[in-house]
């Protein structure tokens, strides 16, 4: 039967349940952060902890408050994924995979022990602005090697190991170091068999350039999960054409919240919307949904939606909207299992 190596081993396709593949339990995106503010005054208020009372300003201003983009609590973690857990949840894929953009494999096995969750960490890269100087001088052998090796032995110094692959594009596919990442993914796929899941460049439909490079590596475009399909949903024969190839058409921003960053701006209507157009196309078997809960602003610890989200809103909103229950048991269930276990 096949399977999927999670943080605490492997489990089988019968065991994954109903699945969150795109997920951030533990995550540092404060690359992305606006730095310090100019006047005293205002330096102390972005400067503080994140709490509800502030969530309407950070909802204004994500992106100024740098403890909006760290999630490193193990105990809110645990809250997070009870709550999902709670309302059926079974699997929760975390895609931070490297220790600079806040992966923390001790912490995730921290998590599967106190809920009783599968939970399955990602190796390999994100986008340029979470690489150290050394990680951006890394050849694609170098790369390949590195991810590869936490396949066989386990990220160190935890020996936890992932259970698929991720890569990442801040914006347009030319930064070089980016496309080294893909092409070694690429390749350890093609080795080991699991999943890649891809953030491309949200705003351009470039993602048949990401498939060609992964083609030319020997990957298994089956395996391949396109993330943040949401901002494209109305280029419905452009996701249909990626479909045809074989690849996983994510939407994974349900319940984000409407942040003020345009990355953030459609509202769950547009989503569901954008999920039944796919379905309507006969793409059922290749789409996936999640809620890519990055920002602590996000989280029900917070004021947010939280990992809940999914089965709590997002399922009977997609209910509403005329999709049977035999279609969100594939979206929720049997694809993650063809997605991820191999």
């Amino acid at each position: 039967m096949p399977s999927v190596m999670s943080v605490q081993g492997l489990i089988s396709e019968d065991q994954l349940g109903f699945t969150l593949p795109h997920e951030h339990l533990f995550t540092d995106l404060s690359c992305y952060w606006k730095g310090e503010a100019q006047e005293p005054d205002r330096r102390a208020y972005y400067d503080q902890p994140i709490t509800a009372e502030i969530r309407p300003a950070v909802q204004a201003d994500p992106w100024a408050f740098r403890d909006n983009t760290l999630l490193e609590s193990e105990e809110k973690a645990v809250v997070e994924a009870n709550a999902f857990k709670k309302a059926g949840g079974r699997t929760i894929v975390d895609v931070s995979p490297y220790a600079w953009m806040g992966r923390n494999p001790r912490g995730l096995l921290h998590v599967a022990e106190k809920t009783g969750l599968n939970v399955i960490m990602a190796a390999g890269r994100y986008s340029e602005p979470t690489m150290t100087a050394d990680e951006k001088k890394k050849s694609v052998s170098d790369l390949e090697k590195q991810f590869l090796n936490e396949f066989l032995n386990g990220a160190e110094p935890s020996g936890i190991k992932p259970g698929l692959l991720k890569v990442g594009f801040v914006d347009k596919l030319d930064k070089e170091a980016e496309l080294r990442s893909l092409r070694a993914a690429g390749r350890v796929q093609h080795k080991v068999g699991c999943a890649l899941s891809v953030h491309p460049h949200i705003w351009e439909p470039e993602s048949h350039r990401i498939l060609d490079i992964l083609e030319e590596e020997g990957c298994d475009l089956r395996r391949v999960i396109l993330c943040h399909q949401d901002f494209l949903g109305n280029c419905s024969d452009y996701l249909s054409s990626l479909a045809e190839r074989g690849a996983f058409l994510e939407f994974d921003t349900f319940g984000s919240g409407r942040l003020n960053d345009r990355m953030w701006q459609l509202s769950e209507t547009e989503k569901v919307h954008n999920v039944q157009r796919q379905i309507d196309r006969g793409n059922l078997k290749h789409l996936l949904i999640s809620g890519d809960m990055c920002l602590k602003v996000m989280l029900s610890s917070w004021g947010g939606s939280g990992l809940a989200n999914i089965p709590l809103n997002t399922l009977p909103a997609l209910k509403s909207a005329g999709i049977c229950d035999e279609a969100l048991q594939v979206l929720v269930e049997e694809n993650p299992k063809m997605a991820l276990c191999y």
